[in-house]
């Protein structure tokens, strides 16, 4: 028994060893936005009403026909900070980030609602000064055209960076985040595979010691419950990974 413990404790030191290797030589720092689409909603709707003709005008002004107000949340998802101009490892071009609005016929407004960040808007333009992991801005875009506009990042604009894209859902908010994605990607993935390993590990060592309760068995009903206990067993054991993945 202690000869098995000690291969055990073996096979988990090579195991976090071989983690460690990976995480100082192999792995990288992510960078990474997500741009969201919070909301879109059409201002000028037609109204069906016979003899009633109604016409809208933005800021008294322009006259418009198909006006939109389109929201997006971008947020810094990657595990590195981005940083502008004045800061050592700019990892980004002329310190701003260019916004590419597709469809867009008419841009009339194009404004931050709301932001955590380092990050302005100039035009369409995001100045950026200093950028953290889990940083969002809100910009809230006044449009006129057929379609709402779709806003657009380049990733060549950021060095060795992913843009993502997704659609907010309602109840999306109410979601349970699991513990382990508040860790940096990297570190999220070295935990998920060391825990499967050493889970994996375990497993096989309860296994292993299935033939010595069968041949101790004095019946075939005992067989069965010891069969089943262990069985029982090791699910438990990789229960955890139902949280994880």
């Amino acid at each position: 028994m202690k000869k098995n413990f000690s291969t055990y404790v073996a096979i988990l030191t090579a195991i976090i060893t071989g983690i460690g290797v990976y995480y100082q030589v192999f792995y990288r720092e992510s960078t990474s936005l997500n741009i969201e689409r919070s909301s879109v909603t059409l201002l000028t709707r037609p109204l069906n009403i016979e003899g009633l003709n109604v016409s809208y005008r933005f800021h008294d002004t322009i006259d418009v026909k198909n006006l939109w107000q389109t929201v997006y949340l971008i947020k810094n998802t990657g595990d590195k900070t981005i940083l502008g101009e004045g800061f050592e490892g700019r990892n980004i071009r002329n310190s701003n980030i260019p916004l590419k609005l597709v469809g867009c016929q008419k841009l009339l407004s194009a404004s931050i609602s709301k932001t955590n960040s380092g990050v302005s808007l100039n035009g369409e333009k995001l100045f950026i000064t200093q950028w953290r992991r889990g940083e969002y801005v809100e910009i809230t875009i006044i449009s006129e055209g057929k379609s709402f506009p779709v806003l657009k990042i380049n990733d060549r604009d950021i060095s060795d960076a992913e843009i993502t894209y997704s659609v907010y859902s309602p109840g999306q908010d109410n979601k349970n985040e699991k513990i382990i994605d508040s860790f940096p990607s990297g570190i999220k993935s070295i935990i998920k595979w060391g825990a499967i390993m050493a889970l994996l590990i375990m497993s096989i060592a309860i296994i292993a010691q299935l033939p010595k309760q069968m041949k101790g068995a004095e019946s075939k009903g005992a067989k069965i419950t010891s069969t089943i206990l262990f069985v029982v067993l090791v699910l438990f054991m990789l229960m955890p990974l139902l949280w994880m993945f």
